[in-house]
């Protein structure tokens, strides 16, 4: 019962699906080329955070190793 109600959920809302205006216009105008530039944009600062994130998890690794060797030493 619970899966022809789901198949009819969906049915009934596959006509939101489509995709947007900015999909179907012309791929060489200026709204194409901004919306690209700004996605563009924003994976770059979201790969510039990550990779500030990587460095510091990195940098705290070397530091506790460096912290147990001088440990163990002592």
């Amino acid at each position: 019962m619970y899966k022809i109600k789901f198949i009819l959920l969906i049915l009934c809302l596959i006509n939101m699906a489509y995709p947007c205006a900015v999909c179907y216009g012309n791929p060489e105008s200026p709204l194409s080329h901004g919306m690209n530039n700004g996605v563009l944009t924003l994976m770059g600062f979201i790969i510039f955070i990550l990779m500030i994130i990587l460095y510091s998890i990195i940098s705290m690794a070397i530091r506790t190793k460096k912290i147990k060797i001088t440990d163990k030493g002592n």
